[in-house]
C-alpha cells in the first residue's frame, strides 16, 4: 500500500470523512487512518462500495464494518490515506478564508497546505518556536521525509526576517507546498502554527 499524507480541513467547522472521496479506490484495500495531535493513528476506516458492503452508499465503513462511519475531523486535523493503487482524492466543503491555527505537541505534528492553491513555507508561521530546534520536514508521496528546514529568528540567522532556513542555512528557503501537500512540523515545545487561508 502507498501511504499518502493528506492535511484535512481548513474550514471553521468539522468535516465528515464521508465527504472525502477516492476515485480509483480498489475497494476494501484502501483505508483512512485518523491521527491524534502527536501523529499517532487512533482509528482506521476501510473504503467499500455499496455493492460490497450492502449499505446505502459507497464510503468509509465504521470500525465494526456494519455501517458507514460517522467521524468528524476537526479543523487542522490530519489523516493518512493508504491506497493499493494510484487514486484521486477529493474533499468536499467550503474553502477556508480564515487562517488555520494548530496548537502543536512536543515532537512531530502533521499539518499541511489545506488550501486549493500553492503556498510558500515562509507563509507558515510559528509562535513559541524554540529557535533552530524546530523544523519542517517535507514528505514524498509515500510519506518519507525528503527535505528539512529549520526555523530561526532574524537575529540568530543574520537574515532579513524570521523564517524557515534553506538547507545550507544561508538564506530563507524558497519552497512551495502544493494544494493538499502534507508536512511534518517538529517542535521542542508547545507552539502555535498558523497556516494562512485563501483570499477568494
Amino acid at each position: 500500500m502507498i501511504p499518502t499524507f493528506a492535511p484535512v480541513n481548513g474550514t471553521a467547522t468539522g468535516v465528515n470523512i464521508q465527504d472525502i472521496k477516492i476515485e480509483g479506490a480498489t475497494d476494501w484495500a484502501d483505508n483512512i487512518q485518523v491521527l491524534d495531535a502527536g501523529g499517532a493513528a487512533i482509528a482506521g476506516y476501510f473504503y467499500a462500495t455499496a455493492e460490497e458492503s450492502g449499505l446505502e452508499a459507497d464510503g468509509w465503513l465504521s470500525e465494526d464494518l456494519g455501517s458507514l462511519a460517522d467521524v468528524t475531523l476537526q479543523p487542522g486535523q490530519s489523516i493518512l490515506i493508504n491506497t493499493e493503487d494510484t487514486a484521486k482524492i477529493t474533499f468536499a466543503g467550503a474553502v477556508s478564508t480564515e487562517d488555520t491555527v494548530v496548537e502543536t505537541v512536543v515532537g512531530f505534528n502533521f499539518v499541511g497546505n489545506n488550501t486549493p492553491t500553492s503556498l510558500n513555507i515562509q507563509d507558515i508561521t510559528i509562535e513559541g518556536a524554540t529557535d533552530w530546534a524546530d523544523n519542517i520536514q517535507i514528505l514524498d508521496e509515500g510519506g518519507a521525509a525528503i527535505a528539512g528546514y529549520f526555523y530561526a529568528t532574524a537575529e540568530e540567522s543574520g537574515l532579513e526576517a524570521d523564517g524557515w532556513l534553506s538547507e545550507d542555512l544561508g538564506s530563507l528557503a524558497e519552497v512551495t507546498l502544493e494544494a493538499g501537500q502534507g508536512i511534518l512540523v517538529n517542535t521542542e515545545a508547545e507552539a502555535i502554527v498558523t497556516i494562512p487561508g485563501v483570499d477568494l
